[in-house]
């Protein structure tokens, strides 16, 4: 098993950052929904699928009864039932990415980024009808894909996303599930396309675009590529300077434009958020974030996505550190047109900490989750009103 993700930052144990407080202690329109117990998961990376009756599925990469993570519904009380508690055996574990609730058969379907029997992770699927987890596929380890740690994504009749490593060149791959249950690998990053791709698929007028976490410069290419072939060609290669390095978070479509986030990079190397046009062409920083140094209240290295709110067009993220003398992470708010950018909550410990799943955005509420604080150190689910 090799766990890749939050690099960046040096996070504390989850059991470290355990509060004797329940509840929320932001004012305001925050509040916790949820704080993991860790029977119930631990580390919720990913974000939240939402579920019928106003609930959300949420994967954890640690917790359950074998603490190999837990696949978790979270009912609309805050209360919790644990679907499946992965051992790190034949059936995965260190489940990275949001489960993906397919709307074809309203099954959920995810990635384990390890486990599975060459111990190079897992495509499972869960049927919420008959509280079922079947394991689809296990990945092989190069040639074959290997660590797949982002999201699914529909893109026509095909669920695709990305693994993290594998493939011909050991440097990541582009991984599939169809309607049939069969899944697989699809063919292989060489490199020259990106390395290390960690990011979900982003369909955008036919084409598909994704982002690898480094490239043979180093830091990181935005890539488009068409269905399930790996007929790719770079848009934007990252040169870890002021235009930002290593992009995490998958990229939004908007306006005929992609906006993103990168780690690192910028003026303060804290990380970017950025636009691009399809073909690559105008790209532009939009915000370069400043952390707490010298009197800052900015975030440090967001590693989630961005969401669209309807509500007031403005574009939603979170970074890992960052917001105040804490520094345990934020939730931000850019305007995409001119790139002011807002600290909407900043995390403490008791709410929350070290964010790093995408958000969700229900008639104008943003929900989400941290890694880390709570009630019991084991991360949260929260709702912030806008």
């Amino acid at each position: 098993m090799k766990i890749i993700r939050s690099m960046n930052v040096v996070l504390l144990p989850a059991l470290a950052l355990a509060f004797s407080v329940t509840g929320a202690q932001a004012s305001g329109g925050f509040k916790v929904i949820h704080s993991f117990t860790g029977s119930d998961g631990t580390r919720p990376y990913a974000g939240l699928a939402p579920a019928p009756h106003g609930g959300f599925y949420v994967a954890t990469i640690w917790g359950g009864s074998s603490n190999g993570g837990a696949l978790t519904l979270i009912n609309r009380d805050g209360t919790s039932r644990v679907l499946h508690s992965f051992t790190g055996g034949s059936d995965g574990q260190n489940p990275f990415g949001t489960p993906f609730r397919w709307s074809i058969d309203g099954n959920l379907y995810g990635a384990t980024e390890g486990g599975g029997a060459s111990s190079c992770g897992t495509i499972y699927r869960y049927a919420p009808h008959s509280d079922s987890y079947q394991q689809l596929y296990a990945f092989r380890c190069s040639p074959d894909g290997a660590y797949p740690v982002a999201a699914l994504t529909d893109i026509g009749g095909v669920l695709e996303s990305t693994a993290s490593e594998g493939g011909a060149s050991d440097v990541g791959a582009l991984i599939f599930v169809r309607s049939d249950g069969s899944a697989g690998t699809s063919c292989s990053f060489s490199g020259n396309d990106g390395d290390y791709p960690d990011a979900s698929i982003t369909p955008a007028n036919g084409n598909y675009y994704t982002v690898a976490h480094e490239d043979d410069i180093g830091y990181g290419t935005i890539t488009e590529f068409h269905g399930v072939t790996c007929n790719t060609s770079v848009i934007h290669r990252f040169a870890s300077g002021s235009d930002g390095a290593f992009p995490s978070g998958s990229l939004l479509f908007y306006n005929n434009a992609l906006y993103g986030t990168t780690v690192f990079g910028g003026g303060p190397n804290l990380g970017t958020v950025f636009r691009v046009g399809l073909d690559g062409g105008n790209y532009a920083v939009l915000h370069t974030f400043q952390g707490i140094c010298c009197g800052n209240s900015d975030g440090s290295f967001p590693e989630s996505a961005l969401t669209l709110n309807p509500v007031d067009n403005m574009l939603y993220g979170t970074t890992t550190n960052g917001g105040n003398s804490s520094d345990l992470g934020t939730v931000f708010k850019i305007d995409p047109n001119s790139g002011a950018e807002t600290i909407v909550h900043s995390f403490s410990g008791p709410d929350g900490a070290n964010p790093t799943g995408d958000l969700y955005i229900r008639n104008g509420n943003i929900y989400g989750t941290t890694q880390d604080g709570g009630a019991n150190g084991a991360g949260v689910v929260f709702k912030l009103k806008t």
